[in-house]
């Protein structure tokens, strides 16, 4: 019962740590932060029109800030709790890989 009980807690972590690696690997975040700073087709027509027209040009007029924080303490602490078991189980996995090449080396 209670190797059982080892290796269902092992396979959970183990999955754990992928999702989050994977989610963290795919590059969502950054994917989030590249799309806010695109300029729309229409706010570059306007750029060009207004650098054929010799107008003074300032970046901040053709951007436009959508950008919604819905964050609150939970989200927040959930990240951070996050990020703290995901760096745990980096170097757990690390160790197990570690004492696996002490046994079979």
């Amino acid at each position: 019962m209670s190797k059982m009980f080892v290796r269902l807690c092992l396979w959970l972590v183990f999955f754990i740590f992928l999702c989050s690696y994977f989610i963290e690997t795919n590059g969502y975040y950054e994917y989030h932060l590249s799309k806010q700073k695109e300029l729309t087709s229409n706010q570059m027509e306007q750029f060009e029109k207004d650098v054929k027209e010799g107008k003074d040009i300032d970046l901040n007029s053709y951007l436009t800030n959508d950008y919604v924080d819905y964050s609150n303490s939970l989200t927040r602490r959930a990240s951070e709790v996050s990020l703290r078991l995901n760096d745990y189980l980096k170097r757990m996995i690390g160790n197990i890989f570690r004492v696996l090449e002490k046994l079979v080396g």
